[in-house]
């Protein structure tokens, strides 16, 4: 489509050309003015790719129109109009930038000619724009992935030398999406566009692999977990998947992107202990709150949860939320305080092995008898502690279990995987197998199957002849599309340049 406006003072004459471009191929949307003008305020409220305009008018000729015309917009395409046949026109029209120079009457042979000219002009701009764009976006996605996932400086060095930073610290809000089957191979193209018709807000998306997608926001005062339920409504009705959220905190400039993507895979997590939930908030409500406003039943409750999870980070500050509570606090008896560490003892022998090589009423009868409120979190954190090394023996049992799913990765990494299927293999909760993979890879499951696929491919391309539709369905990608994107964004070239050994040159163009 092309918006063409017709500036002439005889209706007669517009009318004309409005006739010559209907006998045209091609869709066009035709705006008039009577003089330059109103043919400037048409410029400046719509978007004209072609200007057709006589060169004598009242009060602004058709070359001071074109001058103005092209200071504003200088990829204008311009078609002038004269009745007279001289030279001296046609030189000043082509100095102020107009494309070609016609004279009246209007021959239809020669306006065909040119505006098939112009308007080729026209399709090469948008083609090249075009191209531009997609390749901002790549490079944007390309190393914003590398960044997220190795948080090393010299890529955010690197990446500012080539596209503009200021973009990426104007996020300050993130909402990573999850899905149980492997939906953004095939939905990524148009989830883009329904989210952006659906939120009525301006965001970056990103596709993180088949089952994950990380969504960056600008708005700082928002609340985001309104915007995520918002989400979750629609992907619910749109694909009627299964799916959850993961709202991060607030954040302010780029460095913090891999922090952030931390977070939210940490409260991911969340997703196996509380099925019927789907969307998890950006912050600890408890850790986020005044000391003296945090009710014992909230803390017991995060405890709970941490050890529940094997989350002995946030079990210790949650331990500390509750330790600088009643550390100088004299308004409660020794009886309540006793009461209430006793509780957080009594969680962890919740894990029935930990139970199992510790005796729960020795610890009681030991916190019982403490005298000050030194001894009491003295022996709690004793118990913590030992909850700890308890884990860490337990991880050391459990690498038997990710040598097996990685080695399951290995041969099966052409079928389709998941964390339900492979914690089966090696019967585990999801939960737990997703908490000794990362604690033992440094990854999330969902992105080592990824790395794996991009390595496997990378090896393809090097040493076979297969075709890439072949080596995108052997590795795993049921869409070839979506293969080509990942293995650019992940390699930084397309799978044809890597394989001609050009991937380094047009990853550093």
């Amino acid at each position: 489509m092309t918006n063409v406006l017709i500036v002439d003072d005889e209706k007669i004459e517009r009318e004309g050309l409005k006739y010559l471009l209907s006998r045209e191929e091609g869709e066009r949307t035709v705006f008039e003015a009577a003089n330059g003008k109103q043919a400037l305020q048409v410029l400046r409220s719509e978007d004209i790719q072609l200007l057709l305009t006589d060169i004598k008018m009242p009060h602004m000729t058709g070359l001071e129109l074109s001058k103005k015309a092209k200071e504003e917009n200088p990829n204008l395409q311009i078609i002038i109009f004269s009745g007279f046949s001289d030279f001296t026109f046609a030189q000043e029209a082509i100095r102020y930038g107009v494309t070609e120079y016609i004279l009246k009457p209007v021959n239809p042979d020669d306006f065909h000619k040119v505006l098939e000219r112009a308007e080729s002009e026209i399709s090469k701009r948008r083609k090249k724009e075009s191209r531009e764009i997609k390749e901002k976006n790549f490079l944007q996605q390309y190393f914003l992935q590398s960044y997220l996932y190795s948080g090393k400086k010299e890529i955010l060095q690197k990446a500012g030398e080539l596209i503009d930073l200021d973009k990426w610290n104007s996020w300050h809000c993130a909402i990573l999406i999850e899905s149980d089957v492997a939906l953004f191979d095939t939905a990524e193209e148009n989830l883009e566009q329904e989210l952006q018709k659906e939120l009525h807000r301006m965001f970056f998306y990103m596709n993180l692999n088949a089952r994950q997608s990380l969504i960056l926001f600008q708005d700082v005062y928002c609340d985001y977990q309104l915007v995520a339920n918002h989400i979750y409504n629609f992907l619910k009705r749109e694909y009627m998947e299964r799916f959850y959220l993961a709202v991060s905190r607030k954040f302010d400039g780029c460095e913090s992107l891999p922090s952030v993507l931390e977070q939210l895979e940490q409260q991911m997590e969340e997703k196996f202990y509380h099925p019927d939930k789907h969307v998890f908030t950006n912050e600890d409500e408890v850790l986020g709150m005044e000391v003296g406003e945090v009710q014992d039943s909230q803390l017991m409750q995060a405890i709970s949860e941490d050890i529940t999870r094997k989350d002995i980070e946030q079990l210790w500050r949650h331990f500390e939320c509750l330790k600088e509570k009643y550390h100088d606090n004299t308004q409660y008896s020794a009886m309540y305080i006793k009461f209430v560490f006793s509780n957080v003892i009594q969680e962890l022998f919740q894990e029935n092995q930990f139970s199992g090589e510790h005796k729960l009423e020795h610890e009681i009868e030991r916190l019982y008898n403490c005298r000050n409120i030194m001894e009491i979190l003295s022996v709690t954190e004793d118990n913590i502690k030992e909850y700890e090394a308890f884990l860490e023996r337990s991880m050391n049992s459990s690498r038997n279990e990710v040598t097996a799913v990685k080695n399951y990765i290995y041969q099966h990494y052409e079928e389709d995987l998941n964390l339900e299927m492979l914690a089966e293999k090696v019967y585990l909760s999801s939960g737990y197998l997703s908490f000794i993979f990362k604690k033992e890879t440094g990854m999330n499951l969902n992105r080592y199957i990824r790395v794996f696929r991009m390595k496997k491919a990378k090896e393809l391309l090097c040493s076979t002849n297969m075709k890439v539709a072949q080596i995108s369905e052997k590795v795993g990608f049921a869409n070839v599309s979506y293969f080509c994107r990942s293995f650019r964004e992940y390699y930084g070239s397309s799978p044809e340049s890597y394989r001609k050994g050009t991937g380094e040159d047009e990853q550093t163009s």
